[in-house]
């Protein structure tokens, strides 16, 4: 379920770059055309709701309890999701992983000799910015986010 809406996000990033008409080029578009956009996004299908929904963990202690069920749950760094919502941005709403834990999830305690981490990717996604010109109209630019899509165990950095 989780990888689902990652290979459609990373499918639908994929389209955006390869499509300059997507970003409706150098023109400048109504706010009206803009939200026409924005309706006709493929962004606009994808349901966080659930996701959310789904998140019963709301703290470190209570994951290594549980240990079952979604990969995100079970995982020596498990992690939640929360909604990042830009209105000037396509999509508006990105699901962000937040990870629980500052140590990692080790025989169902708590081990702080060793850290978690986010699991970070770069999105393309539509920035709205106003047109300089006609100042009740707007551009759609290519911009690069990161994105943190999950969590993950590592060693500490040691100084030498």
């Amino acid at each position: 379920m989780e990888w689902t809406g990652v290979q459609m996000i990373s499918i639908w990033s994929l389209l955006i770059q390869t499509s300059s008409a997507a970003a409706g080029g150098s023109r400048c578009l109504s706010q009206d055309e803009v939200n026409q956009r924005v309706k006709t996004s493929p962004w606009e299908k994808l349901n966080y709701q659930n996701l959310l929904k789904e998140t019963n963990l709301s703290s470190c202690a209570d994951a290594a309890k549980q240990m079952r069920g979604e990969h995100r749950k079970r995982a020596l760094s498990p992690w939640t999701y929360s909604l990042n919502e830009d209105q000037d941005r396509i999509p508006r709403q990105i699901a962000f992983a937040q990870c629980l834990c500052d140590g990692c999830i080790i025989n169902q305690e708590v081990n702080l000799s060793y850290n978690s981490v986010q699991v970070k990717t770069w999105l393309v996604v539509l920035r709205k910015t106003r047109c300089e010109d006609e100042t009740d109209k707007y551009k759609l630019k290519k911009e690069l986010i990161m994105v943190p899509v999950g969590c993950t165990c590592v060693l500490p950095n040691f100084k030498k």
